[in-house]
């Protein structure tokens, strides 16, 4: 489904965002990763399920889209606190896509660059060697996985505060 990325990067382009802008957004995309689940039986004599891919690629990219606007919704103060909660939603370490959120909470180009200094920062540095540290994982990771990420993330929290 080539609309997820269209609609995703439609989305950054919406800047500033408000709260109620955002959660309205939030609301929608929603709304439309529920029809585009049902899409392929829509109209259909048989209902039936959609393929497995089919519904893997929706619910992976939509859910990537909700998790860019909850971000978008969280107070950015503390710094440390929302650049945390970022790593952990999107697990994404690019420093352009934080800046494309940034710009989406219409921050100041100065408050933007501490944010992204602080980012970088907090990025958990990927293992070298044996050293088995936590690093960031761009796969769809099992829900084990996930926990044990948090858990790991939330140690480094504590030791580095």
């Amino acid at each position: 489904i080539s609309f997820i990325p269209k609609f995703i990067n439609h989305l950054f382009r919406c800047k500033p965002i408000s709260m109620v802008g955002a959660e309205q957004l939030l609301l929608d995309t929603h709304s439309l990763k529920t029809v585009l689940l049902d899409l392929p039986s829509i109209g259909s004599q048989v209902v039936r399920k959609a393929p497995a891919s089919y519904t893997k690629i929706v619910v992976k990219g939509m859910t990537r889209a909700e998790m860019i606007l909850k971000v978008v919704m969280a107070p950015h103060e503390p710094s440390v606190v929302f650049v945390d909660n970022y790593i952990k939603l999107l697990a994404d370490g690019n420093p352009e896509t934080f800046q494309k959120t940034l710009d989406m909470k219409g921050l100041k180009r100065s408050e933007q660059s501490s944010m992204l200094e602080l980012f970088r920062q907090r990025l958990p540095t990927p293992p070298s060697g044996a050293d088995g540290g936590p690093s960031l994982s761009f796969s769809t990771p099992t829900p084990e996985q996930e926990n044990s990420r948090i858990r790991k993330l939330e140690k480094l929290i504590k030791k580095r505060l």
